[in-house]
């Protein structure tokens, strides 16, 4: 199984979706995208991540290096979670912004 799939997994584990077709309802794909996600033995391709970009809500970098395309160096991507207090309100209203445009009126 490739570091995609694996991060695919994990993914779900965190929402704790455990059933595919519910998991890929809840997400806005096709079960069977989600499928070949968790079977992938091949990195993710252009358009797929693009896609697991947009469903799991997640920086490109994340998923570049779960697919093993750069390392966690490279991605420039710190793993301790940003504390709130460390971000400006500008930053915090532009992240506001960017998540609802990209929900739609029916997910609030």
């Amino acid at each position: 199984m490739s570091g995609f799939s694996e991060w695919v997994k994990h993914q779900l584990e965190l929402r704790q979706e455990t059933d595919v077709a519910d998991a890929a309802r809840a997400l806005g794909i096709r079960p069977s995208e989600l499928g070949r996600w968790l079977s992938a033995k091949r990195p993710p391709t252009q358009d797929t991540i693009r896609t697991a970009c947009r469903v799991f809500d997640v920086h490109v970098q994340e998923i570049l290096v779960a697919a093993g395309y750069m390392t966690p160096d490279e991605s420039g991507l710190d793993d301790k979670p940003i504390s709130l207090s460390a971000l400006s309100t500008r930053e915090l209203v532009d992240e506001l912004a960017r998540r609802s445009a990209s929900h739609s009126p029916e997910d609030q």
